[in-house]
């Protein structure tokens, strides 16, 4: 474990949008588990239903109703799990010369693509936030008209559930769409590192080896800016 880097714009970046990840994350797992949603109710509490009620719920939420809530609420906290995990990998573990491995450029050459994590958060900040806005949307038409009346009715997990997903979905998208505005494409650095590979290895060793073969041409290093590989 490493303590965070800021020496560059794109790490900057890449921690703001691990650190909106993790806030997001942890919004979502409070609200889908505590029960502060309208008074002392939250996802997992039995509504008894009133008369008003019956008629739209026999139409729609006969089919969907409070499993669906549930089933949106539990897979965003999956989902959370796995985005924080990844949010403090790339906050805790992952440097600006993590990209620029050797390892990293012998897949760009060989597929033609390069690791860029904040695509990947992007990816998976978005889908949690969607499923958590699915169960959180429902929830509010479910018990609109109790919202409607009183909204001081509405508890710390159900604001905090909204904070959440606003995170996620828009304040990630915001910072992921400045960093590809602001932050300088990295292909010249990898083209300036292979071609000091090729000078400094041994025209004799394989690419196999640890030498990338001269014979692959600069074609083959255009990277793909938004595809990311495991």
């Amino acid at each position: 474990m490493k303590l965070p880097e800021f020496k560059d714009t794109i790490s900057r970046f890449r921690f703001t949008q691990c650190c909106v990840g993790l806030g997001g994350c942890l919004c979502v797992s409070y609200a889908v588990w505590t029960p502060y949603w309208l008074k002392d109710g939250g996802l997992w509490t039995e509504w008894n239903k009133t008369k008003n009620d019956s008629v739209i719920d026999g139409v729609i939420f006969n089919a969907v109703g409070q499993e669906a809530e549930r089933v949106f609420g539990v897979l965003s906290f999956l989902l959370a799990l796995s985005t924080g995990a990844l949010s403090l990998v790339f906050a805790l573990w992952w440097t600006s010369e993590t990209v620029r491995s050797y390892s990293n450029t012998r897949s760009l050459l060989m597929a033609g693509q390069a690791l860029y994590p904040t695509t990947l958060l992007l990816l998976t900040m978005l889908s949690t936030g969607f499923f958590f806005l699915l169960s959180w949307s429902i929830f509010t038409y479910h018990h609109y008209e109790k919202i409607y009346k009183d909204f001081s009715i509405l508890g710390s997990s159900y604001w905090l559930g909204a904070l959440g997903w606003i995170l996620l979905l828009v304040v990630e998208t915001i910072v992921f769409v400045a960093e590809q505005a602001i932050v300088p494409d990295i292909l010249e650095d990898l083209e300036k590192a292979v071609e000091s590979w090729r000078v400094t290895c041994p025209p004799s060793r394989s690419f196999s080896e640890g030498c990338p073969h001269p014979a692959v041409s600069k074609s083959k290093l255009a990277p793909k800016r938004y595809m990311s590989v495991p």
